[in-house]
């Protein structure tokens, strides 16, 4: 058996860029069909009975006052903060802050899409650090207190799996760019995903969010930190989407799919949750920040352009993602393979109907260079398979409009 010191001196002279891998914590979720009913159970097993629920409103689909009658059924009563939009920045933070500070809170209840339990996230986070800005947030690992109150996150879309992963994505308004608040503690104590709440999602909205589960399967099996117990997750959910998107956007009565959808962005976010992901995400983040567009949408649009630019640096790993997609690679090189790949994922867009570009939600050649040092300082850029500088970013930018 060899010493020790003789282990580590082997270490000290391998070359590898994250030879130490973080696999983070989800939390405890219910899925399936009716699950929204049991919410007044999740609650009150959190300690809750007093809950202020942050939401963008849903107006029309009657899914907030469903959910607060089954609440109140269970002894817990809630009111309402939907003083925010669905690219939550930085002052609805704090106003949200504001609103949970001046009641008798003992739990938080997010209804919606990422935006929702975005925000929610950080309103726990800048509660529990007695009303320190969001802002100083922003990067990895910056909590230095624990939650003071459990969060149950109640998700509506299918896509963004913010429900499941430690992420908070809120909006810089000084600077006018997206910032990541990345830290465990931004993880919610619970989620539940029916997917009898993801029906109600329009059509446009159903694509956009079905894109971004793709971009965060794709970005967590190309990144550069290897995390290779996310591959499965990442690589399932793949070929979920291929196989139920377009009939999940087509028809949102269509049950199995819809299902599947849940489960596909579910698994998504696992990947991405320990792997991390790539430019995709730090061009959306830019875009979302300047232009308050769709996240979904920036992802679907950025998607084609960032994954040629990476296809080099992670051929075999496109070439997984190939065969999870159902593309027979007998006899191709993994840089074919993965230009099939991409070339799939074109197809899917277009079949989504999703022919907009960058200039399209408002892009200007001045604004390059601002979003360009923006995305390229981005934490997402640092899992991106190639290194990425200031006019590689911008020049992938340009592409896209």
């Amino acid at each position: 058996m060899p010493h020790f010191s003789d282990v580590q001196r082997t270490l000290s002279n391998e070359r590898q860029e994250y030879p130490i891998k973080m696999v983070h914590a989800y939390p405890s979720v219910n899925v399936g069909w009716g699950a929204h009913t049991m919410v007044g159970n999740d609650a009150k097993a959190l300690g809750m009975t007093n809950a202020l629920i942050v939401t963008t409103g849903l107006k029309g689909t009657g899914i907030i006052e469903t959910i607060q009658g089954v609440l109140k059924n269970a002894g817990v009563e809630t009111q309402v903060f939907s003083k925010m939009t669905p690219n939550p920045k930085d002052f609805e933070v704090m106003e949200g802050v504001k609103v949970l500070s001046a009641g008798k809170f003992d739990g938080l209840i997010s209804i919606g899409g990422g935006g929702s339990t975005d925000c929610a996230k950080a309103i726990r986070l800048v509660y529990s650090h007695d009303g320190q800005d969001v802002r100083s947030f922003e990067g990895a690992f910056k909590c230095t207190k624990p939650n003071k109150i459990p969060h149950l996150a109640i998700n509506t879309t299918a896509g963004t799996g913010s429900e499941v992963s430690c992420f908070s994505i809120i909006n810089h308004t000084d600077k006018m760019y997206k910032m990541a608040l990345f830290d465990p503690n931004a993880t919610p104590s619970k989620a539940v995903n029916d997917p009898l709440l993801q029906q109600c999602m329009p059509a446009d909205l159903t694509g956009y969010t079905g894109m971004d589960a793709l971009a965060h399967s794709i970005e967590a099996i190309a990144s550069r930190l290897d995390v290779q117990a996310a591959h499965g997750h990442g690589l399932w959910a793949i070929g979920e989407i291929f196989t139920n998107l377009r009939e999940f956007q087509a028809n949102r009565n269509n049950d199995k799919a819809c299902e599947q959808m849940v489960w596909a962005e579910m698994a998504a976010a696992y990947s991405f949750n320990s792997a991390g992901l790539g430019i995709i995400h730090s061009m959306a983040h830019a875009m979302g920040g300047l232009y308050d567009s769709p996240h979904g949408l920036c992802n679907a649009i950025g998607m084609i352009n960032t994954c040629n630019f990476n296809l080099p640096a992670a051929p075999a790993k496109f070439a997984m993602m190939a065969r999870a997609a159902g593309i027979n690679t007998t006899g191709m090189t993994d840089i074919k393979a993965g230009e099939k790949f991409i070339e799939m994922v074109q197809e899917l867009k277009d079949d989504l109907g999703i022919t907009k570009t960058f200039a399209d939600l408002g892009l200007q050649e001045k604004d390059l260079d601002g979003l360009s040092k923006f995305a390229t300082a981005d934490i997402c850029s640092e899992g991106n398979p190639i290194d990425v500088g200031f006019e590689d970013m911008r020049r992938v930018f340009k592409s896209c409009m």
